[in-house]
């Protein structure tokens, strides 16, 4: 087995959604939900090694009490086009060497390492891999992006389990099986999610979060730099990733600010200057051609009518057209629900067939 670090292989890797890259100590950060790395691999073995951050999630012990618990990362492994993985398996220390593939005779394979688990709840970063054989030069696709923007429900939070009263366990959300993950392959488009949990679109006094939306979005990872106690943020390079679309999920958690204000009026007005100035970054940010969906759903709609009046205003006063909004299909009264009454799978698997469907007939009318 040879091992080769990060910089030996930089001309082999691909990387998948937002990575970050650090020079010193030698290591590719892949922190956002399905963000990780993809290559191509003839041979017998590879073992990754790599570092992990565990979270802290408040929760009850067997009295009741509260209590901290870690939530560790999980990632995946897939072979080619394989839609289920050939390994998932939990980060569950800092520092430690994986598995990735073993055979008994030499195989070609194209081969992603992949994040399941969201931002700021838990964080991965590639240090190096060990091989028996060769890493052979990447197939590069001339492939449509598509970005999506969101919350817990684009992570995929509790997506797993059908105890609508359970607490956040990373082995139970799984971005790959989230609606933005399954639109994506479906339409055949490379993706990228940058979604946390709890997140809103601003900051707001009622509802103190350690980010909101406005204020990470044209960075790589905000969320690793202040953990690593940068001086200076790392701009994303959205001219090198150009994207054809890009899904807003966002206003559900504002609602929840909304609801804790006195004047509900104004602060849906706070929310519908601080909407209207993240729409004209987004195309400052991603260029005329990107199509952008303002979209909601599907756990709360109280902000729905709001949007359509957010999206109006923009059109008509910077003539925009590339600028629509989308609703997703609300949750099923017969459908499970899952960790804190978030969409289970089932619910991310009909979404995902409505927002193929509602690109689809874009492209087809382009």
């Amino acid at each position: 087995m040879k091992h080769y670090s990060v910089h030996e292989l930089e001309e082999r890797l691909v990387p998948l959604g937002r990575t970050y890259r650090e020079t010193a100590p030698d290591r590719l950060h892949f922190n956002w939900t399905c963000s990780g790395i993809e290559f191509w691999f003839c041979g017998t073995c590879l073992t990754a090694v790599l570092e992990a951050y565990a979270a802290k999630e408040i929760d009850r012990d067997a009295m009741g009490n509260a209590c901290e618990r870690e939530t560790w990362p999980w990632v995946a492994v897939f072979l080619d086009d394989e839609e289920t993985p050939s390994k998932r398996f939990e980060l569950s220390k800092p520092h430690d060497s994986y598995l990735l593939f073993a055979s008994e005779t030499e195989e070609t394979h194209r081969i992603r390492l992949m994040k399941l688990t969201e931002n700021l709840k838990t964080g991965a970063a590639l240090c190096g891999i060990s091989a028996q054989g060769q890493f052979l030069k990447p197939v590069l696709s001339a492939r449509k992006r598509i970005e999506f923007i969101g919350d817990s429900i684009t992570c995929g939070f509790g997506n797993e389990t059908k105890d609508r009263n359970r607490a956040f366990f990373s082995d139970e959300e799984n971005g790959w099986l989230s609606h933005a993950a399954i639109a994506a392959r479906r339409l055949g488009m490379d993706w990228s999610q940058v979604s946390i949990s709890g997140i809103c679109l601003t900051p707001w006094e009622a509802l103190p979060l350690p980010y909101a939306m406005n204020e990470l979005y044209e960075y790589t990872d905000r969320v690793l730099e202040d953990r690593l106690e940068k001086q200076e943020y790392q701009r994303w390079d959205f001219e090198k990733h150009r994207t054809d679309y890009v899904v807003v999920n966002l206003g559900t958690n504002d609602t929840t600010a909304i609801m804790a204000q006195r004047d509900y009026e104004a602060a849906e007005d706070q929310f519908h200057q601080a909407y209207l100035s993240f729409l004209q970054t987004l195309r400052a940010l991603h260029g005329p051609d990107a199509t952008i969906i303002c979209a909601l759903g599907s756990m709360d709609y109280y902000l729905y009518h709001r949007l359509t009046k957010i999206v109006e205003e923009y059109k008509k006063s910077l003539c925009d057209e590339k600028v629509i909004c989308f609703r997703y299909p609300r949750i099923s009264v017969f459908d499970p629900l899952g960790a804190c009454g978030h969409p289970h799978t089932v619910t991310h698997e009909k979404m995902a067939h409505a927002l193929v469907r509602f690109i689809n007939a874009l492209e087809t009318n382009a």
